[in-house]
């Protein structure tokens, strides 16, 4: 099968059935966009470097940002290593050298303490449901130590027990534990009554666990962005919300509240970081939990809004929080 897109297809189903959703739809997506610059039909043997960087500036010329660009690339290269670690093809070295498979930094995604705090504090009683309900687990995401959407979406209810979360990475699936702050906890209590009792998820984002689990989720994702451009919006703000905002603050909150390094590695759940993830296991929880509670602190002045109703409103929160 030295076909590039047929091999794809067949490592996607794979990853799909061993619960790799977002893998799955990484590498085909990949796939399908290098198909639609050449064809379904091309092979491993016929990736050169010189396609490949006629390839990258035809995605540079369709405006995409250098990041999305690295991610193209970035699975691309997985999906050859693959295909050669199964003796499907023989990958030269060098393959990917002249493209770009790394992070473009200038392509902010923190915003200041400052402004975490006006998100928190801000007055939304003029705001739609799904405003509130998207600051919310934007908040929700930061005093969580960063957590990703997509592990925020699947928590289950199961994941907390006396007052601590614990939960796996998604996309490395390691164990992370995460004691939960009053200011997490009147978020999570809020939302409650919301998610169905049959449901096993801690939010009510996805309705119906089944088959159709990643679809709610991608489908929620998009929503979340274009709420979070709206309070964006709503509030002024300069900066624009994203879902990857609330992680990459959190990290670069505690950097300049000079909690090192390390801890916020392991704080984040960082697997690729491996010279200082050998000294991570010295870090008990309790550092960590430190350190979490002296990002939230640098965040918020006042309890949050949401502390005056642990519970959720009657009423006014009882359709679906996306739309």
């Amino acid at each position: 099968m030295n076909n590039l897109f047929n091999f794809t297809v067949t490592l996607a189903n794979e990853l799909i059935s061993s619960g790799r959703n977002g893998t799955a739809h990484s590498y085909l997506s990949s796939a399908r966009k290098l198909a639609h610059f050449t064809s379904d039909k091309i092979t491993f043997d016929e990736l050169t470097p010189a396609l490949l960087k006629s390839y990258e500036q035809h995605l540079m010329a369709e405006g995409r940002k250098r990041n999305s660009i690295s991610l193209y690339m970035r699975m691309l290269r997985s999906i050859c290593n693959q295909a050669s670690d199964r003796g499907l093809t023989t990958i030269p070295a060098g393959l990917f050298s002249d493209v770009f498979t790394g992070t473009d930094s200038s392509e902010k995604r923190a915003v200041s303490a400052n402004v975490i705090k006006r998100v928190s504090e801000a007055d939304l009683s003029e705001a739609s449901p799904g405003i509130v309900f998207c600051r919310d687990m934007f908040l929700l995401s930061f005093f969580l130590r960063g957590i990703p959407f997509v592990d925020l979406v699947h928590l289950r209810k199961s994941d907390i027990r006396k007052g601590v979360l614990r939960y796996r990475r998604s996309k490395t699936d390691r164990p992370l534990t995460v004691p939960l702050e009053p200011c997490a906890l009147t978020i999570i209590r809020k939302y409650g009554d919301m998610v169905e009792k049959k449901s096993p998820y801690l939010l009510p984002i996805i309705k119906c666990s089944g088959k159709d689990d990643y679809v709610q989720y991608q489908s929620a994702l998009r929503l979340y962005n274009k709420n979070l451009g709206r309070l964006s919006t709503f509030l002024g703000l300069k900066e624009k919300l994203t879902s990857y905002v609330a992680r990459h603050s959190w990290a670069t909150t505690a950097y300049h509240n000079g909690i090192s390094v390390s801890i916020i590695s392991e704080s984040l759940g960082h697997s690729s970081e491996k010279v200082t993830y050998t000294y991570l296991a010295s870090f008990g929880n309790t550092a960590l939990r430190k350190a979490n509670r002296k990002v939230i602190a640098a965040v918020m002045s006042k309890p949050h809004p949401s502390a005056k109703r642990v519970l959720p409103m009657a009423g006014k929160f009882q359709e679906t929080p996306f739309r």
